[in-house]
């Protein structure tokens, strides 16, 4: 059960890699989609300008869902946590020391 934790937060990375991987993908290629259309139907004027989209909040999402997976992951590292259980231990031996 442990483990469980970890995973949820590799799932978290991946997906927010994912967002950001496909919206980056998807802000390359309507551009591209839209000159063919244009193309294809003969009329009127292309302008890039047109197809551009705002996709900054699939940004957003993606890069807090990487931060908050990597949070996760930190925090669950044994590393982490036996150095912050040793910190304590001698924060105590200190204070009892210069008591």
């Amino acid at each position: 059960m442990k483990s469980l934790s970890m995973v949820f937060s590799f799932i978290l990375i991946i997906l927010g890699i994912g967002i950001v991987t496909l919206t980056k993908t998807i802000e390359q290629v309507i551009p591209k989609l839209g000159y063919a259309a244009f193309q294809s139907a003969g009329a009127g004027s292309y302008s890039p300008g047109n197809y551009e989209m705002d996709l900054g909040l699939n940004y957003w999402t993606g890069g807090v869902c990487i931060l908050i997976g990597a949070f996760y992951f930190v925090s669950k590292l044994a590393f982490f946590r036996n150095a912050s259980i040793a910190m304590k231990v001698r924060d105590k031996e200190f204070e009892d020391k210069y008591r």
